[in-house]
């Protein structure tokens, strides 16, 4: 496996647990890179696992990224995921920022959540990273947005809840309307704050 270099012209930005690189060889790509290594998690295994189970299970990658598996790099072993980038091919922003700077009207942020719903509840979709800020909002032409799922899907540690997630359908339904629930809570706490910006 060729060594690939990374650099901070590279970084995008970093989360709870990974940084996030452009690929060097590919700008419609990412690496994403365990720097907290005392968490007793690794997200990326995590999410890497759960995505080959929904390849398996022939499930929809419209609203979630997908994952090319291990790469060495520089600064240590990453996995790589596609890169959320509008139509232009410029990166796509986040669901988080555009609330805030109310970018969308109430009525068309609902309609992007509704269609979130949708993918999500039809494709039995565990996201446990809740946080808008790790949702992007893809422009996919001058007048049409969607909201991708790029970070906590299938689970946040391994275990037996794990498992569930993937071998029992009562378990999994039950998860999505949890985290659906708290997701929204999210919504409406950040959509309370922009008029606090005001």
């Amino acid at each position: 496996m060729n060594l690939i270099k990374l650099d901070e012209s590279l970084y995008l930005g970093k989360g709870r647990e990974r940084k996030c690189y452009i690929h060097p060889h590919d700008f419609q790509k990412v690496i994403k890179i365990v720097y907290r290594k005392d968490q007793g998690l690794n997200q990326n295994e995590m999410e890497y696992s759960y995505i080959q189970y929904l390849k398996k299970n022939k499930k929809e990658f419209s609203h979630i990224t997908n994952c090319y598996g291990l790469v060495n790099t520089n600064i240590g072993k990453g996995f790589v995921f596609d890169r959320v980038l509008d139509f232009d091919n410029t990166q796509s922003k986040s669901f988080k920022e555009l609330v805030l700077n109310s970018f969308f009207s109430k009525d068309e942020e609902l309609k992007l959540i509704e269609d979130l719903k949708q993918y999500i509840f039809k494709n039995n979709i565990i996201f446990v990273d809740i946080a808008l800020s790790n949702i992007l909002c893809k422009k996919i032409d001058e007048n049409s947005y969607k909201l991708i799922l790029t970070d906590g899907i299938g689970g946040k540690r391994y275990g037996l809840k794990s498992k569930l997630y993937q071998y029992s359908k009562v378990f999994t339904k039950y998860k999505v309307i949890k985290q659906w629930k708290k997701f929204l809570k999210r919504y409406e706490k950040v959509s309370s704050m922009k008029k606090l910006n005001k």
